[in-house]
């Protein structure tokens, strides 16, 4: 059974199933974890000519989740790691929990995920697929090969840190199209006005904020 730890899903369902009609779309959500928002993305669009890419490096390892995230000594060193509201992650036997995401979610997830054909995992870093794929994605679909190198939607909820959910947010402004959505999730947890402000700049409006989501569109081309 696919699990996910969103409390909007409603909020990406609603938004992806409202894409604006395209010949052909590609979607993307960094920070697959156990896969269910991938599901939903791919419910949505499932009565249209699609293709869905997930992004996550899984390996166990640690992931700097937000930009103050952690306690630490007077060597500067982490002691315990924090969750969003800022409670220590402990483990039952009191010592560190550190945030990852283990080879086991990847396992649960390969297990529901085994049946979808209009999708593929990179298990890699944002910054490996950018440099991996920055000039197009090869798409293998109907007996042909397409290098596609324009989004539709992405999802981000991978690292949880202003300067990192800038950098994947241009990468994918720059490879987007009038109508291409990007929903944030959990972005209360970095700058999202800054983000917001940059995303302007090609052309990226603000549609929806809710509880821990948002939502952008493109309406309009860079000047």
């Amino acid at each position: 059974m696919i699990k996910g730890d969103s409390s909007e899903y409603n909020f990406l369902a609603r938004w992806t199933k409202e894409l604006k009609p395209q010949d052909f779309h590609l979607t993307v959500e960094i920070g697959v974890r156990e896969g269910y928002s991938s599901n939903i993305i791919m419910e949505m669009l499932k009565d249209r000519n699609h293709f869905h890419i997930g992004i996550d490096p899984y390996g166990d390892l640690l992931y700097k989740h937000l930009d103050k995230q952690g306690v630490v000594d007077e060597k500067g060193q982490t002691i315990f790691w924090t969750d969003f509201d800022g409670n220590w992650l402990i483990n039952k036997d009191g010592t560190p929990k550190i945030p990852t995401y283990p080879n086991s979610m990847k396992q649960n997830f390969f297990s529901d995920f085994k049946y979808h054909e209009n999708f593929t995992l990179f298990q890699l870093e944002d910054t490996e697929y950018f440099n991996a794929f920055g000039g197009g994605v090869p798409i293998y679909k109907d007996g042909k090969k397409k290098i596609i190198n324009t989004y539709d939607l992405v999802f981000f909820d991978g690292p949880h840190t202003t300067d990192k959910v800038m950098e994947e947010a241009v990468f994918f402004a720059q490879r987007s199209r009038i109508g291409t959505r990007f929903i944030f999730d959990d972005c209360k947890a970095y700058e999202m006005s800054i983000i917001a402000y940059c995303l302007e700049q090609y052309g990226f409006k603000t549609i929806e904020v809710g509880d821990k989501n948002s939502c952008l569109e493109k309406q309009t081309l860079p000047i």
